[in-house]
């Protein structure tokens, strides 16, 4: 059995991702599609607007044949953090041939010579970094002048595109690894990772997104997306204005009876970031209000969200330093087909690289460090239900089962 890999959010899933995925099957010549999927908060430090078994559940419908969490503290974390857990899971799997990935870039070669680039960190790179740090610049925009300066305006040019962003990780991730796994990119269609607008049938997450937290039926944003994904998003009709509203009031309270010294311990906090969120949280009124008083020319929306659920979670740099120490890893199942379900019988057979989690109740308590990275899978999913006003015990991930193709969710 070939087997095509792939990273993704699928927040929601749309149609660029339908094609993405189809298109993966066809360039990689692949027999099964596995997905390694973030949670219920995103890279980028939001709340996903759907849950993570229902997302599952739609790629599966959709194509994927099985679909695996990645962990909380990869999942909301840095381009890199992201793209390390993500790689080290497919990595461990050890069924993997082929990793494919949307990009703006399309080139293949482009991307691997802009990874070995920043992989290489030359003296000048380092010094042309620490000259747009020091300028006040965010870290993206540092890292992408830097390249710009040590290796030509075109690795610049490549680096200030999201997908090609991750891109890059992924492949600097693979080498790292001496991973048998192939790269593969599929040029992205349609609109911009980041696009606002909704442009038809090949809207952007993010337009699609903004839409239906605003409402709007002037274009439906539903038109973006497949049939599967539609019936999901109408059947669960979740407040995404609700969900950030109590994210808003349970942070609100969580920074109000925090010490300075325990929000300066969290993940991505530092440089001052902890004063400007204790004070911007007396002011603020709302979720929107919150990120716009904190962030800053420095420190970008993305990287105060993401302080901001770290924050809530409780996640420390101390923690996550001991994650990393000892490379903590396991792969999680949240949804897989019939054809998953033989890969799934295949992976525990051969014996993956890293623990394999069908059932948490039986197996959490397996080995120390796995069940210390879940906890935080654990508390993103109950925080999760809280702010979407959902029975706790009902949802818990202790209750829910992976879904397999055909059942009812």
């Amino acid at each position: 059995m070939r087997v095509v890999g792939v990273i993704a959010e699928y927040n929601p899933f749309h149609n660029g991702h339908l094609y993405h995925l189809r298109e993966s099957v066809k360039m990689a010549a692949a027999d099964a599609v596995l997905v390694v999927m973030s949670g219920n908060f995103t890279q980028r430090g939001q709340p996903a607007i759907m849950d993570k078994w229902h997302r599952a559940r739609v790629a599966v419908c959709a194509g994927a044949d099985l679909v695996w969490e990645l962990p909380f503290v990869y999942a909301c974390n840095s381009a890199e953090h992201f793209a390390q857990g993500a790689v080290e899971m497919l990595s461990g799997l050890g069924c993997v041939d082929v990793l494919s990935f949307g990009s703006e870039s399309g080139d293949i070669e482009a991307l691997a010579e802009t990874a070995a680039l920043l992989a290489a960190e030359t003296p000048a790179f380092q010094d042309a970094m620490k000259e747009g740090l020091a300028k006040g610049n965010a870290h993206p925009r540092a890292r992408a002048e830097a390249a710009g300066i040590a290796g030509g305006q075109k690795h610049a040019a490549l680096l200030r595109r999201p997908n090609n962003i991750l891109a890059v990780e992924y492949i600097r991730k693979l080498v790292e690894l001496d991973s048998n796994i192939k790269p593969m990119t599929v040029l992205r269609k349609g609109a911009g990772h980041d696009e606002t607008a909704l442009t038809g049938a090949f809207s952007s997450a993010t337009a699609i997104r903004n839409a239906l937290l605003a409402g709007t039926d002037a274009k439906d944003p539903l038109d973006a997306v497949p049939a599967v994904s539609r019936e999901c998003l109408l059947g669960l009709n979740l407040d995404i204005n609700k969900i950030l509203n109590n994210q808003f009031l349970l942070l609100a309270a969580k920074i109000a009876t925090a010490d300075e010294a325990d929000l300066a311990a969290v993940l991505s906090a530092g440089e001052g970031l902890d004063n400007r969120i204790k004070k911007a949280s007396r002011r603020a009124e709302n979720m929107e209000e919150l990120i716009g008083a904190i962030k800053s020319k420095r420190y970008t929306r993305s990287r105060i969200e993401r302080l901001l659920v770290h924050t809530l979670i409780g996640l420390t740099k101390a923690d996550f330093a001991e994650i990393r120490r000892h490379k903590t890893g396991y792969a999680r199942v949240l949804a897989f087909s019939e054809t998953g379900a033989a890969l799934l019988k295949r992976i525990k057979k051969e014996g993956a690289g890293i623990p394999v989690i069908t059932n948490i109740n039986k197996q959490t308590d397996d080995v120390n460090r796995v069940r210390d990275l879940l906890r935080y899978d654990l508390r993103a999913a109950d925080l999760y239900n809280l702010m979407a006003g959902r029975q706790l015990y009902a949802y818990s991930d202790y209750v829910r089962k992976p879904y397999c193709a055909g059942e009812v969710i």
